[in-house]
């Protein structure tokens, strides 16, 4: 039974009017990047912290966690930074399980309204940095155990999607899997991580556009020639045209310089809106980028709920790249340089992903879109009924038009600290102390900036991890 008064309808009519729902603090996350650009990692971290509640709150904790992790592990605060990634694991995978029920029960609102538990693509990274963490921190066990959990979690989405998303498989996971197992000495395992990296990398780059690094498919060949196997050998030389004669000799130690480049690609909302009256109509489709942008648009279609008859409104998200002017590096020192190989492209990942995945959560929005209009009409109806008023009825309706459109929004939340790729650079060094010099360029080869990495210790046999972070 449906009994409410005009005081009641009144109120609520003015309370939904004055809803600004934004799904992403575009001012913070502006002044985040801004300290990331300079470098100012740690007060980037404190900044975080300091928002906890204000620019996360209870339903995005993993991205406060992601967040915070991130700008830690880029200003070397590397267990705190793995405190935290734990925390995101935690977070991750009580969220996922729960999300069926909670996605049910949020059909009428908004996906904004259940806990963010992260595309699955950020949760794999979770354990890559975790892993980089712990090598920067001189603990390689670590480090496997990171490595053997991204590859437990890459199985497990094999199993769960089959053949049906594009993201089952990560080829720098792969790739930073094998040179950790061959820092270890564990030849096989490495072997096997370097072909499944050439196999995701083959795969996976019609998908993304990564081409197989040229270093890996030395170390499948020379991992490959260490442990006997002419098969392998065979057809890793044939399907990627190089021959044995110039795969490059195995190097007294190695330096591993990562550059995170660029800002990730951020989600922005595409609407889509229909209303019309008894002798005019509006259809209207836009991107909405930004809050201010946002707002004002939000305030039109809400005018339109109020002066339209009918209104149907829909949102749905989908990526957009940041642009920068650094593209690639080179690592040299007075007798060797090395360039710089895309080794991870997040950005592509990420559009694909949710390209994957849009289908249903188009179906999901205009189900709820259908729902809210049908509900609309019935509960208006239903009190005009009971009041005798039809003035009354329309309110209600009107009520329940500016609620729906104030209300129905893009999930626009991601990883926003994320990089857009991540570039590699291999230097191949004697065992000792050196230093480095890496420089930066654009696309058209014009150098951007240089700087030089100090007392960077190469020891016998093993490869030692540089990072670096380019946001310009």
């Amino acid at each position: 039974m449906i009994t409410l008064g005009k005081s009641k309808l009144a109120g609520c009519l003015l309370a939904v009017c004055i809803i600004v729902a934004c799904a992403t603090n575009n001012a913070y996350y502006n002044n985040l990047n801004g300290l990331t650009a300079q470098g100012r990692y740690l007060d980037a971290a404190t900044l975080i912290e300091q928002s906890k509640h204000d620019a996360y709150g209870e339903k995005n904790a993993l991205l406060f966690y992601l967040d915070k992790a991130m700008l830690l592990h880029l200003g070397g605060n590397y267990a705190e930074s793995n405190d935290c990634f734990e925390q995101a694991k935690k977070l991750a995978e009580q969220y996922f399980t729960k999300s069926v029920t909670t996605e049910a029960s949020t059909l009428l609102v908004s996906d904004t309204m259940r806990p963010y538990y992260g595309e699955d693509f950020e949760r794999a990274l979770i354990n890559i940095f975790g892993a980089l963490n712990y090598l920067m921190l001189g603990s390689p066990m670590e480090a496997l155990v990171e490595a053997r959990q991204v590859d437990h979690f890459l199985t497990t989405l094999q199993v769960n999607y089959g053949g049906k998303n594009k993201y089952k498989e990560d080829p720098f996971a792969r790739y930073l899997m094998g040179m950790i197992y061959e820092n270890q000495n564990q030849i096989n395992d490495a072997f096997i991580s370097y072909r499944q990296a050439l196999d995701a990398y083959k795969s996976g780059l019609k998908a993304y556009g990564m081409a197989a690094p040229r270093a890996l498919i030395n170390d499948a060949l020379r991992t490959a020639q260490q442990l006997g196997f002419s098969d392998e050998i065979r057809d890793i030389t044939r399907a990627w045209n190089i021959s044995l004669e110039k795969l490059p000799p195995a190097s007294e130690g190695e330096l591993i310089v990562l550059d995170y480049n660029g800002f990730s690609a951020e989600k922005v909302e595409t609407i889509f809106e229909i209303a019309f009256g008894k002798a005019w109509a509006y259809a209207g489709a836009m991107t909405v980028k930004g809050g201010e942008q946002a707002q004002v648009e939000q305030a039109g279609a809400i005018a339109r709920s109020i002066l339209f008859d009918e209104q149907v409104r829909m949102a749905f998200p989908k990526y957009e790249r940041v642009p920068y002017r650094i593209t690639r590096f080179r690592v040299s020192t007075p007798d060797i340089e090395a360039p710089s190989e895309v080794v991870d492209d997040i950005s592509a990942i990420a559009v694909r992903s949710l390209d994957d995945r849009i289908t249903r959560v188009r179906v999901r929005t205009i189900a709820r879109a259908a729902i809210k209009f049908a509900l609309a009409h019935k509960i208006s109806e239903k009190v005009e009924e009971q009041s005798g008023n039809a003035a009354l009825g329309w309110l209600a309706k009107k009520a329940l038009s500016v609620a729906s459109t104030a209300t129905e929004h893009a999930d626009l939340r991601s990883w926003r600290s994320l990089p857009d790729k991540i570039l590699m650079s291999r230097l191949p060094l004697y065992a000792g102390v050196h230093t480095v010099t890496v420089h930066f360029y654009d696309d058209n080869g014009a150098e951007m900036q240089s700087e030089t990495l100090k007392d960077i210790v190469i020891k016998p046999g093993k490869k030692t991890f540089a990072i670096i972070r380019t946001a310009q």
